[in-house]
């Protein structure tokens, strides 16, 4: 039986989605609360500015104010491994087509449902071959327990308890994280443009990934609030990738660094002017002043802002240093600031946009 299946009666899932996925995020608070390590790593971010990307920090500290809680996440299946992985929630809810569920009474009823008829027999590359056992065993007991059952439900409310409201706050800007991110993939960068690899098996199957998406495989792009970093579940009929919601922004504005600080060198009218005025012909510092009434020292400023810039090189000609702007390094920012803002639209796109508007 698959791993993934559409209730009947439902149309299909589209073939990319952006959605939250509140089984996503409780799946990271339990790994949070399981594992001191990831505690303490998280703990170092709560003094940051207050962000969606220091969220993990804050539940990493409501797991310290209620220790015992945290115990009995860590306890709950008999083994005390700093590293283990709770990713039987979310192929419960995945089973349960539940997995872009953001109401949790709705969620603890599907899980519920979804444990007598889920298989344990998983196929989901993305994981080790321990863990599949793992998990394997993991729901092959809840199936055999009910009582075992009623008190995984119990500890999974009580852990999303303290967060709901929180989160809920928070989902309209994770949905619209959500559609921003699959109107970015569907523009046409690539994965590991848009994404940083936060594992060495996402890193390493990223051309296997893009493979099955570009053949027609689902991909769910989930926007997460507890954590900063990437995330990679494959499974036989879905690929999902989950986006910490502040990481976005800090990935978009190390992508835009080299861009910005170009336009940052054109910004100035008299510098533009002058970038100008070398590519239409070579020039001295000292005719460029003498052209646009300017003090040398002046001039050389600018000069030198355009050279570091990389907009402007100069070369000596008879025994005098000439500038000349270099027009593929023009060319560039404007590919470069095209990128950055359309994400790979054409010029033709932006007048087809614009007609739409008016």
């Amino acid at each position: 039986m698959p791993i993934l299946s559409a209730p009947q009666g439902t149309a299909a899932p589209p073939s990319v989605r952006g959605a939250p996925s509140l089984a996503t995020d409780l799946a990271w608070l339990l790994m949070t609360a399981a594992s001191p390590s990831v505690r303490t790593h998280y703990l170092e971010q709560v003094d940051a500015n207050p962000s969606p990307a220091s969220m993990c920090g804050g539940a990493a500290l409501a797991f310290d104010e209620h220790p015992g809680l945290a115990e009995r996440v860590r306890t709950f299946w008999g083994d005390t491994d700093d590293e283990t992985s709770l990713t039987e929630v979310q192929i419960l809810a995945l089973h349960a087509g539940a997995f872009d569920t953001t109401d949790p009474d709705v969620l603890w009823l599907a899980l519920e449902r979804a444990v007598a008829t889920v298989p344990t027999d998983l196929d989901i590359p993305s994981e080790s071959a321990e863990d599949l056992v793992l998990f394997s065993d993991r729901l092959r007991r809840l199936k055999e327990s009910p009582a075992l059952l009623r008190s995984y439900l119990d500890l999974l409310a009580e852990v999303w308890a303290p967060v709901n409201d929180m989160w809920q706050l928070w989902l309209p800007a994770m949905e619209q994280a959500g559609r921003h991110f699959v109107s970015q993939y569907e523009r046409g960068p690539s994965l590991d443009v848009l994404i940083t690899p936060g594992c060495d098996i996402f890193r390493e199957r990223l051309p296997r990934i893009a493979a099955d998406i570009e053949g027609g495989k689902p991909v769910d792009f989930v926007p997460c609030l507890f954590f900063g970093s990437s995330l990679y579940l494959d499974f036989p009929d879905l690929v999902v990738i989950g986006i910490g919601v502040g990481a976005g922004d800090g990935q978009a504005r190390a992508r835009t660094e080299s861009v910005a600080r170009r336009l940052k060198a054109v910004a100035d009218p008299t510098r533009l002017a002058i970038l100008h005025s070398l590519a239409a012909a070579p020039s001295s510092v000292g005719e460029l002043a003498t052209f646009f009434r300017l003090a040398q020292p002046t001039v050389s400023m600018h000069v030198k802002v355009l050279r570091e810039s990389g907009l402007v090189h100069s070369e000596r000609q008879g025994g005098r240093l000439r500038l000349r702007a270099d027009p593929g390094a023009v060319e560039a920012l404007l590919d470069d600031l095209r990128g950055a803002v359309l994400h790979g639209t054409t010029p033709d796109d932006v007048q087809a946009v614009g007609g739409t508007d008016r």
